[in-house]
């Protein structure tokens, strides 16, 4: 599929028709944070460089999804709910789409889950490639989440007065095609999508000391690190950094009985492996009591185990976690202490 260009100007005119024909949600600034919402017109859409407060994959798995309805009077019957309503995304960043990308794998490669199955089916997203860093914060170029190559309908980047389309998809095309006044990429096109991305490059200076790659390696023989001891006594499992990260997908499934006992709904939850019932047994034992096993738990999720089992980066480097944690605990910092530190082990008792 041959890339486009459109301009600036196209662009807006054409995102507000498909406000008006559809239900479009994109970054909207509410003070000081950026949040998806809907919209109604091109003009409400933030251009901060900033992620969202929560990420995109909110409207695959949202904080509270109802799953189906059960009636008890006449026997056993069960209703499925399906979410099927059409959305667009637009605005999404790189990050986000990777992180979207490895939902994917979980939900759809390994579990078939239909209930994220029918919503990503019904969404269609549309990619603004970063050409700076949101903030302190993100560190995605060294999580190698930068460049999407996959995982988008539409990639769109900022030429200054124009936008370079990328195309992913065939629904893609077809957006491309509704646009109207977008035209075929030529060579002096690719030219500035190539010199942006150069650029964009080297503006990403924020960095492990390691490639994503080795974390596995580096989080296994830190198991028994004081660090994590140190950061146990810092964290206040308040889940605060689960709740914001685009790559966490833990929930609770519990269901409600009408109070005639004829009938209920059985919904699920979004959870936090940080909270210290999330591993508590039917006998009231934990096992994460203590909040440094769960601190540790936590990155080695985002840092081996989701890689060493999809493939794919358990943590997409954009910073929300550091950017909403309340004393200050950050992923890039504390990857970094177990690469610079000598591993130190304890005796456990």
């Amino acid at each position: 599929m041959i890339d486009r260009v459109v301009t600036k100007a196209d662009l807006l005119d054409f995102l507000d028709r498909l406000a008006a024909e559809r239900k479009v949600v994109a970054p909207v600034a509410e003070g000081p944070l950026v949040r998806f919402k809907d919209i109604g017109r091109a003009a409400e859409i933030s251009d901060r460089y900033l992620p969202t407060a929560l990420p995109p994959s909110k409207y695959l798995l949202p904080p509270k999804e109802l799953l189906l309805r059960f009636r008890t009077d006449d026997g056993v019957a069960i209703e499925p709910l399906f979410d099927t309503g059409e959305i667009v995304a637009f605005g999404v960043r790189p990050c986000d789409l990777h992180a979207l990308a490895l939902l994917d794998a979980i939900f759809i490669d390994d579990k078939h889950d239909g209930h994220y199955l029918s919503r990503r089916e019904h969404i269609t997203l549309i990619g603004v490639e970063c050409l700076e860093p949101c903030d302190e914060h993100c560190f995605c170029a060294s999580m190698e989440t930068l460049d999407v190559p996959s995982g988008y309908d539409l990639l769109l980047t900022d030429l200054g007065d124009a936008y370079y389309v990328q195309i992913g998809s065939s629904l893609g095309k077809t957006l491309v095609e509704s646009l109207g006044a977008a035209r075929d990429a030529v060579y002096e096109d690719r030219t500035r999508l190539r010199k942006a991305h150069d650029s964009r490059h080297a503006a990403f200076t924020r960095r492990l000391d390691v490639t994503y790659d080795q974390l596995p390696a580096l989080l296994a023989e830190s198991s028994d690190s004081l660090l994590w001891d140190v950061l146990g006594e810092k964290c206040l499992s308040c889940g605060a950094c689960t709740n914001v990260c685009p790559t966490c997908y833990c929930f609770d499934v519990r269901d409600e009985v009408d109070l005639d006992l004829e009938g209920g709904r059985r919904y699920r939850a979004w959870d936090s492996c940080q909270l210290e019932e999330f591993a508590m047994v039917g006998t009231g034992e934990s096992f994460r009591q203590p909040r440094s096993m769960r601190v540790k738990h936590r990155f080695n999720r985002k840092g081996r185990y989701i890689l060493e089992r999809y493939g794919r980066q358990g943590c997409v480097g954009c910073g929300r976690c550091a950017r909403n944690c309340l004393v200050g605990i950050n992923p890039i910092e504390v990857f970094n202490q177990l690469k610079g530190q000598p591993v130190e082990r304890t005796v456990r008792t």
